[in-house]
């Protein structure tokens, strides 16, 4: 079981450990194709490029752009999710809360949103900010995420407001709470960790989207994603060269933001989910 566990880690990051340290100037390519590595007089000689260093990371954050790249992706996620919360965290309170027939039906379509392909919504979405003005703008790009982060929102925060222990909301009622009270005084403040959890959640997904981002943002709300792809910058593309270890290096710099996130609340997570599919 420890060794499919091993296996199933390494193929996942596989890819940043490559690009990690690429970035570094560490070139592993040779040692893993079975041919960097030979022998001299009887001694061991790797052919590869082992000379780490620190500079591709340097340059990529003293770089103007990507600074700009990472300010530009948490103002959009931030607002986005701001609205998100806004409209989420009632409505997860109500589909936990409930009692008429269908809140059930209803939390899984909004789960079931987020099935729908980027490709059905981003070509109307183009034409729709292309024509109101909201192309290339940070409010353009948070309103489009909002197919992405309100069903995930509201999804985990129906789970979370559904482990608050029924007496807690009864004892609260039989106290004369109107249900404005119990919402703002009881229950919110029971679930803020998973309120704080999901919000840190939908920042990773949003932080890490690439399709919208590439067509509805220029040079204005570039993001990560899209800026590491492209070069960090319009100085590579096309037939133009590409540097392709202070890419690398931008790319690492870029995930290591969301997988520190992932690691500080993957329990709460788990938990979310789970009791989201309980309830």
């Amino acid at each position: 079981m420890y060794v499919g566990l091993l296996l199933a880690s390494l193929f996942a990051f596989w890819p940043i450990m490559i690009m990690a340290f690429e970035g570094a100037d560490i070139d592993l390519g040779p040692l893993f194709s079975g041919k960097g590595i030979s022998y001299v007089s009887g001694v061991p000689y790797y052919s590869g490029g082992f000379f780490p260093t620190w500079a591709n990371y340097r340059d990529a954050l003293a770089w103007g752009d990507f600074p700009k790249l990472v300010l530009n992706s948490t103002s959009i996620a931030l607002l986005s999710i701001a609205i998100a919360l806004a409209a989420g965290i009632p409505a997860g309170y109500v589909l936990a809360r409930s009692k008429l027939k269908g809140m059930g039906a209803i939390g899984f379509l909004l789960l079931a949103l987020r099935t729908v392909s980027p490709f059905a919504i981003v070509l109307p979405l183009y034409l729709l900010y292309v024509n109101v003005g909201l192309f290339d703008t940070t409010l353009g790009m948070s309103l489009a995420y909002l197919v992405i982060d309100v069903p995930v929102v509201v999804w985990m925060l129906s789970g979370f407001f559904s482990e608050v222990p029924g007496t807690v909301y009864e004892a609260a009622e039989s106290a004369g709470a109107t249900e404005r009270q119990i919402f703002w005084r009881i229950a919110v403040p029971s679930v803020a960790v998973g309120i704080a959890a999901t919000a840190i959640f939908a920042f990773i997904l949003i932080w890490n989207e690439f399709l919208m981002a590439s067509l509805l943002t220029g040079a204005a709300t570039k993001t990560v994603s899209v800026g590491v792809w492209s070069g960090v910058g319009e100085g590579f593309g096309g037939l133009k060269s590409a540097n392709w270890d202070a890419i690398n290096a931008a790319g690492a710099l870029a995930f290591f933001p969301a997988f520190a996130m992932i690691l500080v609340v993957r329990r709460y997570l788990a938990k979310g989910f789970s009791l989201a599919t309980a309830s």
